[in-house]
């Protein structure tokens, strides 16, 4: 049998918790840096009409996947504190 202490899954979760807040920063920084304008894509000088929605499509399914995956770690981490508290950990 594997034991896993109550102390471990509280540290995941703790890490869990730090990579969700740094992910959402970091995405933060990419929806408004990186944001289409009238002038550019964000991070390509503005071309074509066909470029710019495909840049707008990226622009947004990044955006999109990022905050999920940062509201996912937030959930693992929430899940992993309450197993720990079950468990009998802090």
């Amino acid at each position: 049998m594997i034991r896993i202490e109550p102390e471990t899954l509280l540290t995941a979760g703790k890490l869990c918790h730090e990579a969700a807040l740094a992910l959402a920063g970091e995405a933060r920084t990419f929806e408004s840096g990186a944001a289409p304008t009238d002038g550019c894509f964000g991070l390509v000088e503005r071309g074509a009409d066909e470029l710019a929605e495909s840049y707008k499509s990226f622009h947004e399914e990044l955006h999109a996947f990022t905050f999920d995956l940062a509201a996912k770690l937030e959930d693992s981490a929430t899940g992993l504190r309450e197993t720990a508290r079950t468990m009998g950990g802090l």
